[in-house]
Order: C-alpha cells, then sequence, then structure tokens
C-alpha cells in the first residue's frame, strides 16, 4: 500500500474551481449557498436550497472537444474540466505514459437525472425527435466513454455506483486495479451528480434534505453537527484523483501530493437510509488495519459531516468507539454543500490539501455541537501539523466507506 501515490488533482466546486482557489476557499471558509436556480430544478412555491456552480462555457475552453461537448451533459462537461486539471497537475503528457496502462474509474450512478427530465419534457409530445444522442446520455458510461476519448485512456475501466460514497469507492477501485497489475496510474472521478427538482423534493420528503428551519436565510443552512442542523444541503462538485505506483511517478519526475495508506468499504446489509454506527466503525478500523496504524496516530478527520441530525448523531458515536476524539474534526460540506456522488473525491482532496498545508478549514455554522467532547473545528481556521487523516463517505443502501491518507 505504500507504494500508491498520489500524484494529480483537479476539482470544480461551488467555492472554488482548480486545486489553488479550491485552497484558499477552504482556508478562508467561504461558502456560495443560496436557492437552486439551474433549469430544471426551479421550484417556484418553495425554492430548493444548494451551491451551484458559475456559468462555463466548457466548449469555448477545450475547443478541441467542441463536437464532443456538443451533445454531453453537464455532469459530463464538469468531468472534463476536473480531469484536464489533473490530466497537467500529474504530467501525463509525457511520453513516457503508456495510455493502455492508464487505468479509469467513474464514481456514480443515475448521473444525469436532470438532463434526462429535460429532454423527456421537451419531446414528450413529439419523441420521434429525440437526438440519437439520448440513447448515449442515459448510460453512465457516457462519461467513461467521452474522457476516455479525450484523453485516449485506454486501460482498464467502468463505473461504480456508491451513493453518496461513489467517490471514494471510485478511489479504492483505482488503487485496486493498481494492486492487482491491471494498471500502472489509475484515475478516480468523484462525478457530478445532476439532480432534478424532482430529486430534490424525493430527499426533502425523506428527511434527509434541509432546510425548512433556514428557508428564509440560505446561507445558514448547511451546519453539520451543530444544534440546529435539519438535513443536508446540496452542492455541484466533482473531483479527480491520479493514483500511481511509487515506481511509475519517479519514472516520470512527478511529486507525490500524499499516499493512499488503507481503506474499509462494507455494507449494512440495510436498504434505507439510516446510518450503522457498527458499520461505520467497521469502514474506519479496517482503513486503520490495513494502514498498519492505531487510532491515536491519526491526526485529522473529515467527516461525512451532511448536517443531517441521525447522521451527525450516528458518525460522532462512531468516532468515540474507534477512539478518534483527540483528532481534530471538520466538515467540508459545511462550505462546499452535499456533493453526493463527487463527495468522497472532493473530500479527499479536501484532506490532502490540508495535510500539505499544515491548516484545518473551518466547519461553517458549527457554533453549538452536538457533543462537546470531539476536538472541533469550528469557524476559524486552525494551523496543524497532519501526517495521517482519514477522510469518511457514507451512503444510503448501508455503504460505509474510509479513506486513510499520509503525508508524502
Amino acid at each position: 500500500m505504500n507504494d500508491i501515490k498520489i500524484t494529480g488533482m483537479g476539482i470544480v466546486t461551488p467555492i472554488g474551481q482548480g486545486v489553488n482557489a479550491f485552497r484558499e476557499a477552504l482556508f478562508s471558509g467561504k461558502t456560495k449557498f443560496s436557492y437552486l436556480q439551474r433549469p430544471g430544478r426551479e421550484n417556484p412555491s418553495k425554492p430548493f436550497i444548494g451551491a451551484e456552480l458559475p456559468e462555463l462555457d466548457i466548449r469555448s475552453l477545450f475547443p478541441q472537444y467542441s463536437g464532443l461537448l456538443r451533445s454531453a451533459t453537464w455532469s459530463s462537461q464538469i468531468a472534463l474540466v476536473a480531469i484536464a486539471q489533473a490530466w497537467e497537475d500529474a504530467k501525463l503528457t509525457s511520453d513516457k505514459v503508456n495510455p493502455e496502462r492508464i487505468g479509469l474509474v467513474i464514481g456514480g450512478s443515475n448521473l444525469q437525472q436532470r438532463h434526462q427530465q429535460q429532454i423527456w419534457q421537451r419531446y414528450q409530445s413529439r419523441p420521434e425527435f429525440i437526438r440519437p444522442t439520448y440513447g448515449l446520455t442515459v448510460w453512465d458510461t457516457d462519461i467513461l466513454g467521452l474522457l476516455s476519448q479525450c484523453f485516449q485512456i485506454q486501460g482498464e475501466g467502468y463505473s461504480v455506483g456508491g451513493a453518496s460514497a461513489s467517490g471514494a469507492v471510485a478511489i479504492i477501485h483505482a488503487a485496486r486495479q493498481i494492486l492487482t497489475g491491471a494498471t500502472d496510474i489509475s484515475i478516480a472521478v468523484g462525478s457530478l451528480f445532476d439532480l432534478s427538482a424532482y430529486e430534490c423534493q424525493g430527499l426533502t420528503n425523506l428527511g434527509a434534505m434541509g432546510s425548512e428551519r433556514f428557508a428564509d436565510s440560505p446561507e445558514l443552512a448547511c451546519r453539520p453537527f451543530d444544534q440546529n442542523h435539519d438535513g443536508f444541503i446540496y452542492g455541484e462538485g466533482c473531483g479527480v484523483l491520479v493514483l500511481e505506483r511509487a515506481d511509475s511517478a519517479q519514472a516520470r519526475g512527478v511529486v507525490s501530493q500524499g499516499k493512499l495508506l488503507g481503506w474499509g468499504l462494507n455494507l449494512d446489509g440495510n436498504r434505507s437510509p439510516e446510518p450503522s454506527q457498527t458499520g461505520e466503525e467497521r469502514a474506519m478500523n479496517s482503513a486503520l488495519a490495513m494502514a498498519h496504524l492505531k487510532p491515536e496516530q491519526i491526526d485529522y478527520l473529515n467527516t461525512h459531516g451532511t448536517s443531517s441530525p441521525l447522521g451527525d448523531r450516528t458518525e460522532v458515536a462512531a468516532l468515540k468507539s474507534v477512539g478518534l476524539n483527540h483528532c481534530l474534526v471538520n466538515s467540508t460540506k459545511s462550505l462546499t454543500g452535499h456533493c453526493l456522488t463527487g463527495a468522497g473525491v472532493v473530500e479527499a482532496i479536501a484532506t490532502l490539501l490540508q495535510m500539505n498545508s499544515s491548516f484545518c478549514h473551518p466547519t461553517h455554522n458549527l457554533i453549538d455541537p452536538i457533543d462537546n467532547s470531539l476536538n472541533w473545528v469550528k469557524e476559524t481556521a486552525v494551523q496543524a501539523e497532519i501526517q495521517y487523516a482519514i477522510s469518511n463517505s457514507f451512503a444510503f443502501g448501508g455503504i460505509n466507506t474510509a479513506l486513510l491518507m499520509s503525508k508524502e
């Protein structure tokens, strides 16, 4: 496991596009919460709260791919922006890279719901005029195909669905590609989950998505681990990590930005959305065991931290049970919103940036914690030396993941 290096990062979030902008946004505690306004998410009677990306003219950014992008979905376009950043960061343009030894794992399923809803509504009375490319975009592998064509990735590739843990599951599968010898370099994409108003309403009715309490104050709505939390707040976002064998990185002279030392991935045996303390404990303990580390050696933990009352309470109990009370603890979702399928990679990148820059970012709106026995980073960033860190991602369907990373 010590041979798996992280050599490239790419990220697109509402608070920052690109690694440097994202790092600055994290440190300053920047947020972009407002009412969702992207076409297909409107709800005139009671607008949904969230954090959306600024408008980006992707085709002008990538004129060489203009033809492909003409029919590409929003999720695909944003994935292209993020992977281009990571590709350059990892210096994958080198002639020493064999495209048949590069793998690609897309994290997420049912990613393009808003796009599909808009197509159905537009062609409801004249379905015979639906574009043929719709037959491509209904598949999650459409993003896989677009990215593999643009960057000529020809190794092992597939998409993996893990609901809100999809990004972390993608990282784990990318690492497994390397460990089995299928690839030398593997790219994990935490895709943007492009939900429509239908998904927003369904998740609200389920009691998962907030915020009734702060309907008139969007900037106050996302508050993980605070006594006044009432559900997760959606955020658009996509993250990309490049994982690589140590000898591959060394041969190209690429500087490692961290190591993936271990992980946990398990099921609760439960279809419902309720979290499992036992499942979360197992994931963190598995990551520790794989990395041959003890709980007291972990310096920082990036929580799943959604702002859901039951989810937050369960995660706090799991952290205490595993023996991680001493760690510095925060929630990236308090700044970005919940990026759902993209969250696992977005938060892994946030973890690496804090580790390499020796700080922990604020937890927005964490004023009155639900439990004062943890080492919270509240509304102000703190300086911190971080050698070992864990990033948690949990999901509907009883999916629990934990990634354990170290500073290079």
